[in-house]
């Protein structure tokens, strides 16, 4: 049994997002196992969506959830940041607009 309770908050990322589902799976260094998590659980304004290598905070409780050994009760997503998913420093991904208008 761990240590965590379910009003600690964790630092984590998503490793995945099933959005026709609204669920997810997280992962936190301080967590022995990954976490399962439903899309009523994200604290935001909106619709509520996560994606895959988004940082997150969560708090989570031990419990049995199709597979994982912990569900998140409460998620916080940092708006616009992603975890890089090949172990660079750098950012997940960037994107860059140009708009020229003829006169």
């Amino acid at each position: 049994m761990s240590d965590t309770r379910p009003e600690e908050v964790l630092a984590g990322h998503v490793l995945s997002w099933h959005s026709e589902e609204g669920w997810g799976v997280l992962f936190s260094e301080a967590l022995p196992d990954q976490a399962w998590a439903h899309f009523s659980a994200i604290q935001t304004e909106g619709f509520r969506e996560l994606t895959a290598g988004q940082l997150v905070s969560f708090s989570a409780e031990e419990a049995e959830q199709d597979e994982y050994r912990w569900r998140a009760v409460r998620v916080w997503p940092e708006a616009d940041v992603r975890h890089p998913a090949n172990g660079n420093d750098g950012p997940g991904y960037s994107s860059e607009l140009d708009i020229s208008f003829d006169s």
